[in-house]
């Protein structure tokens, strides 16, 4: 089957990597839900989107033969360059403390859009893995230099115990 060159280059353009996508039907995939988001790999030699789904899958959209929408587009420089540092105080792994240490993280860096798409797309996710990697997109993770962390829980959390 030949491909026409130009459709395919027109197709990268419109759908650069990091793109968002809203599906509306995928032919053939009953257990890809309406509405379920995605994001852009690539565009592939025979104009397929290659997609990472937030529900873990990676199906490729067929343009013509899939509906869907595009619900964001890159801003390379905003995204890879102006990530603010989130400072790991008392952290300790759970996913929703590091979503609420990157969330307001960005909040007080006055990227609130940022931090609610963030944490749409973490929460979205099936694992903590895919979780971790979508809050790394938009925060760089940065040990706090002069605060101790304690060991004591009641402590790390501000209580006082008498």
């Amino acid at each position: 089957m030949l491909y026409d060159h130009e459709k395919i280059e027109r197709l990268k353009e419109r759908y650069p990597e990091g793109t968002r996508i809203k599906l509306i039907t995928m032919s053939g995939e009953a257990d890809m839900p309406p509405g379920l988001m995605g994001t852009v790999d690539f565009v592939d030699d025979i104009g397929q989107l290659q997609m990472k789904w937030d529900n873990g899958r990676s199906l490729a959209l067929v343009p013509g033969e899939d509906s869907f929408t595009t619900v964001l587009k890159p801003e390379k420089a905003q995204v890879q360059e102006n990530k603010p540092d989130a400072p790991l105080i008392g952290a300790d792994g759970n996913i929703f403390n590091l979503l609420g240490i990157a969330s307001r993280t960005l909040k007080e860096a006055g990227m609130e859009k940022q931090a609610n798409e963030m944490f749409d797309r973490a929460g979205a996710s099936c694992n903590y893995e895919e979780a971790l990697n979508i809050i790394g997109e938009y925060v760089n993770f940065v040990e706090k230099d002069g605060l101790k962390q304690s060991e004591n829980d009641a402590e790390q959390f501000g209580m006082k115990l008498e």
